[in-house]
């Protein structure tokens, strides 16, 4: 009989993407699977994914004691639901990868005695996966230096390294990018690009066209800002591809000779990946400061330049763009990432058998 896992995870494509990428390779790999996730997070899945489950959540950190009561509320609310999921579905295992909604049903599976899993793809553990914790059977972290990470669990931890798409396999070359005078350009900001990636970006990438440079731009952004980029764009024949969202995006990556990004750990990693030098702005807002420790990460390994949202300028980003494209060698780097990627999802199969194997041990 196939082994069942339900999977877990809110909030942002940080979150989801890593998520989804288990689901698709267990679910190949003969195991029975089913999602939970939050509103936000269902935006990321295909029309035809029919094995999920919604629960309403938000932050209990929100400012103000109404939002706060209420996302108190919530929580409670879907700790109720997860029973009914837990007893409906009857998992083998919990896996949480994050965001609050994993926080009430990681719970409810340990009150009733399923195992759980949680994975923390940040250089920063989260708040849910600090509290999990205590409850989960192992963590799976993408490094040995996670900031926040209390020694006494070291014993639970399996160091996996960053979690990227399977499908990145597709689009990933061995050979050199070939140098020519038109660069690709893409550009990453989604719903944390905001303003400033819909204002100062496109004027940097102009003043490039104007010292003559031949530009290419794949900007994606928030879906209010779409028609404004591509008026802008046509504007000054800058050739582009302007949009909020689309499956293909790993597509878009692997044809760019240059990415100015968000710093999501499964955005940086899968820019590592395809060997793609970046401009990492890390959102200044994020929990914990996550992204920036997922850009100085990075950027210590020779793969980006970190640029702080409060330095990020015309001037700033301008000289910074000209610096990279001047320099060939970024185009031709080596992936040092590559084969501990295309490790970390049967690494975490593995550790799963184990724990089946030692369940049937026990009976």
């Amino acid at each position: 009989m196939k082994k069942k896992i339900v999977f877990c995870a809110g909030g942002t494509g940080g979150h989801i993407i890593p998520a989804l990428s288990l689901l698709n390779y267990f679910q190949k790999n003969e195991f029975n699977v089913f999602f939970i996730t939050d509103k936000r997070g269902s935006r990321f899945l295909d029309k035809n994914f029919n094995f999920f489950k919604i629960l309403n959540v938000s932050s209990p950190f929100e400012k103000g004691l109404k939002k706060k009561f209420f996302s108190i509320i919530k929580l409670i609310f879907s700790f109720i639901i997860s029973f009914q999921i837990l007893f409906k579905e009857k998992p083998d295992i919990i896996f949480g990868l994050g965001g609050y909604l994993s926080f009430p049903f990681c719970l409810a599976a340990k009150m009733v005695g399923i195992k759980v899993l949680i994975y923390e793809q940040n250089l920063v553990l989260g708040k849910t996966n600090k509290i999990l914790l205590i409850l989960c059977e192992k963590i799976f972290l993408n490094s040995n230096n996670i900031i926040n990470f209390n020694e006494k669990y070291k014993k639970k931890s399996v160091v996996i390294g960053n979690l990227v798409r399977e499908e990145i396999k597709k689009y990933y070359s061995n050979e050199k990018k070939k140098l020519s005078d038109t660069k690709t350009i893409i550009i990453l900001g989604g719903s944390q690009g905001a303003f400033i990636f819909a204002d100062i970006i496109p004027k940097a990438i102009y003043a490039l066209k104007k010292k003559n440079y031949k530009i290419k731009i794949i900007h994606q952004a928030m879906s209010e800002h779409v028609e404004k980029l591509e008026n802008f764009y046509n504007q000054h024949d800058i050739d582009n591809h302007v949009f909020s969202f689309n499956k293909n995006i790993l597509e878009f990556m692997s044809k760019s000779d240059l990415a100015i990004s968000r710093c999501g750990a499964s955005t940086l990693g899968e820019l590592a990946y395809l060997k793609i030098p970046f401009i990492a702005i890390p959102y200044p807002y994020a929990t914990d400061n996550h992204q920036y420790e997922n850009a100085l990460f990075y950027e210590k390994e020779g793969f980006c330049n970190l640029l702080k949202q409060k330095d990020l300028n015309l001037e700033s980003l301008n000289d910074l763009l000209i610096k990279m494209l001047n320099n060939d060698s970024n185009f031709e780097k080596n992936n040092i990432f590559k084969n501990q990627s295309d490790q970390v999802l049967p690494s975490i199969k593995k550790e799963i058998e184990k724990i089946f194997n030692e369940n049937s041990n026990s009976k």
